[in-house]
């Protein structure tokens, strides 16, 4: 009996351990420094069991999700904290506590992890231009423009009435909160805002990117898919930054719970700190980004990011490394001399040249041209911007494209066959292979009927376009030059290997 004593009183000991563990170092510090900590809260997702359709599953989701936050609230002082976000669907919420109220939430047993909020930037700076590197620019001329698909891009927002984007807009949203705590950087002053005007962009880099995947190409150089539909959101201030990783799962959690037939979302940006892997578990507010965008997989929508511009050769900056974003890093796409740029100098710039400011990690899902992009820019204008958020859109609108391509694929086989298409980037300075961006081929991956070619081995499982909306008689033949292609290593993530004849 004593030994039995003795045996619960020390898992005890270890359980109040573990507990004490919930509340990172770093967020009672800044508690103590600076009164209050503006922390991300994730609780435990422990719910009941949802059987029956996918909407009576989404609302006792999100049921459950509004009923712990509720819970944990309660339990706190009113004078100890302020709210600042609450989610529709991810088990976490962000507010800004004093000491005893970390203290109270290091002791709720529906409380799993408690984090700083963190901050980032966008991944470029004004700068000159290339989609044909990534061939994206042939997507017009195979059918794939667009129609029927929706992007998200979610970013500093858009010059709203652009000529070459207003006739794509279908929503707007902002969540973009301050650094000091108070009011917001939305159009309204606000940290929150909905509607028209809401995603007016103060800065540009916004603008550019979603002009590299739905500009008309009235003023600027068309995008690759003038004919999707384009949801804005901002969460990034007029210098390009945003103050917490919170604002990013807002705009995802708003993206599932309002837009759920999005085929994509871009998100050109990423954390002040970057990690090495996979970083789905290394503080509570990635954790809730993961679950974010879970929710946006699980309705079939794909989420780009671009991996950072510190030239880090074995980390990636949040959301691109997480396990189930597309991390995209960054090439040159034409050659050219000396150039300092992001930071760093290279002594001469090739097509299919890693960028030296590009983040890579052994986890970047590929490799796309990004530097120079010119795209549409702020006041109706042209702008130029260089960076791994322009090679992130050339993938993400590929992505749509490829939804375009193959309804019935999966979010699953649309990113294998961004990563398999054949061209291959052997990366120096990490003695790496990555998969390098060639659009036309990741579509004929998956629907070759459409370019009439022959196949050797076995073919992907993947179900293309009902065959009568495609006759025969009217189906494009299509055999691009193509500039320099590395040739295939083996299978990526054990999918088999495919052989084409032209």
């Amino acid at each position: 009996m004593k030994k039995f004593i003795v045996a619960a009183c020390l898992l005890l000991a270890g359980g109040h351990a573990v507990a004490m563990e919930k509340v990172s170092y770093q967020a009672k510090q800044l508690a103590q420094q600076e009164g209050r900590a503006r922390v991300v809260v994730l609780m435990d997702e422990r719910g009941p069991g949802v059987a029956g359709a996918l909407r009576n599953a989404v609302i006792t989701k999100e049921q459950h999700v509004r009923g712990r936050a509720d819970a944990v609230l309660g339990s706190l002082p009113g004078s100890g904290y302020r709210l600042h976000r609450r989610f529709s669907r991810v088990p976490a919420m962000v507010i800004e506590a004093d000491a005893d109220t970390l203290r109270r939430l290091e002791r709720n047993v529906w409380v799993r992890k408690v984090d700083i909020d963190r901050g980032g930037t966008g991944g470029a700076v004004a700068a000159d231009e290339s989609s044909v590197l990534n061939r994206v620019d042939l997507l017009q001329g195979v059918g794939l423009d667009g129609s029927g698909i929706k992007v998200a891009v979610v970013d500093t927002g858009i010059d709203t009435d652009h000529a070459d984007l207003v006739p794509r807009v279908v929503a707007q949203q902002c969540f973009c909160s301050s650094i000091s705590g108070s009011g917001g950087c939305c159009p309204n002053g606000q940290a929150s805002q909905s509607g028209a005007g809401a995603a007016e962009d103060d800065h540009g880099h916004g603008t550019n990117v979603a002009g590299i995947m739905v500009g008309a190409g009235n003023v600027a150089p068309r995008g690759a898919l003038p004919a999707s539909q384009l949801v804005a959101l901002k969460v990034m201030d007029g210098d390009n930054g945003f103050c917490c990783m919170s604002d990013v799962v807002a705009a995802l959690d708003w993206i599932a719970t309002h837009h759920p037939d999005t085929d994509v979302v871009n998100l050109s940006l990423g954390s002040s700190d970057l990690f090495p892997g996979s970083c789905d578990a290394s503080a509570s507010y990635l954790t809730a980004l993961k679950i974010s965008v879970d929710n946006l997989m699980s309705q079939g929508t794909v989420v780009v990011a671009s991996s950072g511009n510190q030239g880090d050769l074995q980390r990636m900056s949040a959301p691109a490394c997480l396990s189930n974003v597309l991390g995209v890093a960054a090439t040159w796409d034409m050659p050219g001399g000396a150039t300092t740029f992001l930071g760093c100098t290279e002594t001469s710039r090739s097509p299919y040249q890693p960028t030296c400011f590009s983040n890579r990690s052994t986890t970047t899902s590929l490799f796309a041209a990004g530097a120079f992009v010119r795209s549409t820019g702020v006041n109706g204008g042209v702008s130029t911007y260089g960076g791994t958020s322009q090679a992130a859109p050339m993938v993400a609108a590929c992505a749509g494209a490829l939804h375009q391509a193959a309804p019935r694929a999966t979010v699953t086989q649309r990113m294998d066959a961004l990563r398999l298409s054949q061209a291959r980037l052997a990366d120096p300075a990490t003695g790496r292979t990555y998969p390098f961006l060639d659009c036309i081929d990741a579509a004929r991956l998956l629907d070759p009927a459409r370019f009439l070619v022959r196949v050797n081995g076995a073919q992907p499982l993947i179900p293309g376009r009902p065959a009568q909306s495609l006759p025969a008689a009217v189906i494009p033949v299509l055999k691009p030059a193509r500039a320099n292609p590395q040739p295939r290593t083996d299978d990526i993530r054990g999918v088999r290997e495919r052989q084409l004849i032209r």
